[in-house]
């Protein structure tokens, strides 16, 4: 299998959706200029990120949202580039956090299954896995909290994901300090390397953020880091490691299918 070019475009995202938009059709142009099939952008970066980016979702202009997303879409096709950013959407029974992704101008979209307790004051949870394809890879989507929850990772490896893209919004006051700076770099790590799986990690370029964008390699080695901007990454397939990581994967997805997941 083909190297896999990934990218992340950092920003902290505010609460006007078309100066949002612009900050992300640059990145798009950007990540196409440097190669990227792939490009991950942070948690909720149209819309802004409720209690952060913006207070609420009470005042947000849903039209305006639907419009933008579509344009974003039209141009990541125009440019050749799989686009998978944050966002919201809002239905009869409530609002839920999405990955939105725009794969040759086809919306798709992944619900966040895994809320944290400011989460739930604005969102419903989602309940089903979502994969896309890119340059011949399964990428399986996930948002922020969801890096807690081994299963949500273990679900989409075991429906063939070949690496994982996660859109997150960690940032805010930690009721540990320190804490979540030193473990969730580990966490994503972990991620990968349990099943042989990369990682691509964007996260809002706030000031108080826990952690910068990332790529970690099917090993769990971090590949790069970006606190703003683009950060650009080649992923390498397990099966073209050794093949202990494709031993790995296989053993992984064993125990817990055994395991009666």
């Amino acid at each position: 299998m083909e190297n896999l070019s990934v990218a992340t475009w950092s920003f902290a995202a505010g609460a006007d959706p078309e100066a949002n938009a612009q900050v992300m059709s640059d990145g798009l142009r950007a990540a196409a200029t440097a190669g990227a099939q792939v490009v991950v952008m942070p948690e909720c970066c149209l819309t802004g990120y409720p209690s952060a980016g913006r207070v609420h979702l009470g005042d947000l202009d849903w039209v305006l949202v639907a419009r933008l997303e579509q344009e974003l879409a039209a141009l990541s096709a125009s440019l050749g580039v799989v686009l998978v950013a944050g966002t919201c959407a809002r239905s009869a029974d409530g609002c839920t956090n999405q990955a939105l992704a725009c794969v040759a101008g086809t919306l798709l979209r992944y619900d966040k299954r895994c809320l944290t307790p400011i989460d739930q004051g604005h969102f419903r949870a989602g309940s089903s896995a979502l994969l896309i394809a890119a340059g011949g890879w399964r990428l399986g989507l996930g948002i922020c909290y969801d890096l807690r929850f081994p299963d949500v990772w273990m679900e989409l490896a075991a429906r063939g994901a070949d690496a994982f893209l996660v859109v997150a919004h960690m940032a805010g006051p930690d009721p540990d300090p320190g804490t979540k700076q030193a473990l969730i770099p580990a966490l994503c790590a972990t991620r990968a390397a349990e099943t042989a799986t990369p990682l691509v990690l964007a996260n809002t370029a706030g000031a108080d953020r826990y952690l910068d964008s990332g790529i970690w390699d099917a090993r769990g080695a971090r590949l790069g880091s970006q606190v703003t901007g683009l950060l650009l990454a080649n992923l390498r397939h397990r099966s073209r490691w050794d093949p202990w990581y494709a031993q790995l994967h296989d053993t992984a997805l064993r125990r817990w299918r055994d395991a009666g997941r």
